[in-house]
């Protein structure tokens, strides 16, 4: 595996970590976050977590699709593109909520 992918392939699991925490609903099992003095530093580097894996996987997902443009390449670029905009936009409504001074205009 080349860095590229290594890259690739730690950012996809910061995204997924990152989207599994955001959406942690009333019934999960796993507990609340204790507050911290380092919450407001955290959710900024949250943030940049998230688009980082956002950009990385969207790029990868293109980059795929140019590489094999068969309609079925085609159709798992686009289902992928959109999935990956929907649980960014869960996530940073979350961040969102929790840190609303670190919310872009």
């Amino acid at each position: 595996m080349n860095a590229n992918g290594l890259a690739v392939g730690v950012l996809t699991a910061v995204f997924t970590l990152t989207a599994i925490h955001f959406l942690d609903d009333a019934n999960s099992q796993v507990p609340a976050m204790t507050p911290s003095v380092y919450d407001k530093k955290l959710d900024r580097l949250d943030r940049r977590g998230v688009e980082a894996a956002y950009t990385a996987r969207v790029g990868l997902l293109f980059q795929n699709w140019m590489t094999d443009t068969n309609k079925e390449s085609q159709d798992r670029a686009l289902r992928g593109h959109r999935n990956a905009r929907d649980v960014y936009i869960k996530v940073m409504t979350g961040i969102d909520a929790r840190d609303p001074e670190g919310k872009e205009p």
